[in-house]
């Protein structure tokens, strides 16, 4: 599990953005993984075939589920609500070398627990040897030529997507508050005693001054980026460890293909995810403590879920001598 503690003042000063890099690489990895929508299928498959995407190919096809490690320095942190893909390339290109060596030694060896290494491909080797800088270069080059032949042209439709997720999750701050949307956002997070929650394949506990939430349209489940991922070696060339990046967790939004109208709301997009996935829990007669240890959740997170349930007449609660019992209607 990635714990990042953060606070109140670290959850004040998180926020959502947009970042027009960071799709381009889900939509690259949904291509590994066959999910890319059908209309962008074409573009994609013509892209990739007018020209030579060496390196991104060497990072970016890997097996999904396999646990591997994509360099955190393609998709670096927009500083504002929505960063250009311009000056995001720019940051790609601009990777200080120490970084792209130390990221690129996680990809080969795996030196994260559990995180699977993969063999570098020779061309990838190949430029490496020409430095670390030209292989920054030439990968915001191959991730230009995705962006700018099958992205941009669909980016105003995509962005409305996202925008309109991220309104939805602040009228759930609203209403609810953030530790309720934070729970809302993937099955794999939630909020827990002033810490953001990932259960990811290995464990990490970091401290943040924020949490980027990035909306993503070609992914299925949420994914965390925390800084550094690796101790990096101090005694390399031009290492900085107080340049730490924001950490960022990328999740899925609402998956409807392109030009289709929209299908019948789930009980879990009714909900959100958290409550639905306790909502099955409690089929059978449960108490908070049970609910929470098969859901690996809080008992304060699953008893305000559980309370709102029980308002809204999803649920009944009974009394078993001085215990709590809940159940869905």
């Amino acid at each position: 599990m990635i714990k990042i503690q953060l606070g109140a003042d670290g959850l004040a000063r998180s926020r959502f953005a947009l970042s027009p890099l960071s799709e381009t690489v889900r939509l690259l990895l949904a291509a590994s993984a066959g999910t890319v929508p059908r209309p962008l299928r074409a573009p994609l498959r013509e892209t990739v075939a007018a020209h030579r995407l060496d390196l991104l190919a060497a990072l970016l096809s890997i097996q999904p589920g396999a646990g591997h490690y994509v360099p955190d320095f393609l998709t670096p942190a927009p500083p504002r609500f929505e960063t250009s893909a311009a000056e995001e390339l720019h940051a790609v290109a601009t990777t200080p070398a120490w970084r792209v060596a130390g990221e690129l030694a996680v990809t080969a060896d795996g030196r994260i627990a559990k995180i699977v290494g993969r063999a570098l491909s020779p061309r990838l080797r190949r430029a490496l040897d020409a430095g670390e800088a030209r292989v920054a270069d030439r990968l915001a080059g191959e991730l230009e030529q995705v962006w700018t032949s099958v992205l941009a042209p669909q980016w105003p439709r995509l962005r409305a997507r996202m925008e309109a997720d991220i309104a939805q999750r602040l009228r759930t701050v609203a209403e609810h508050g953030f530790a309720a949307t934070i729970d809302g956002l993937d099955p794999a997070v939630d909020w827990r005693d002033g810490a953001l929650c990932f259960h990811a394949g290995f464990e990490a506990e970091v401290r943040e001054q924020a949490v980027l939430f990035l909306p993503s349209v070609f992914t299925s489940r949420a994914s965390c980026a925390v800084d550094p991922v690796v101790p990096f070696d101090a005694g390399c060339a031009g290492v900085d460890l107080t340049r730490r990046r924001t950490a960022m967790l990328a999740y899925p939004v609402a998956r409807q293909g392109p030009g289709t109208p929209p299908e019948p709301p789930r009980r879990g997009e009714l909900i959100g995810r958290t409550r639905a996935r306790i909502l099955a829990a409690v089929a059978s007669p449960a108490t908070t403590g049970e609910v929470a240890g098969r859901l690996r959740l809080s008992q304060s997170t699953v008893s305000y879920h559980l309370q709102i349930l029980h308002r809204a007449g999803l649920v009944k609660r009974v009394r078993d001598a001085r215990t709590v019992l809940y159940q869905s209607l």
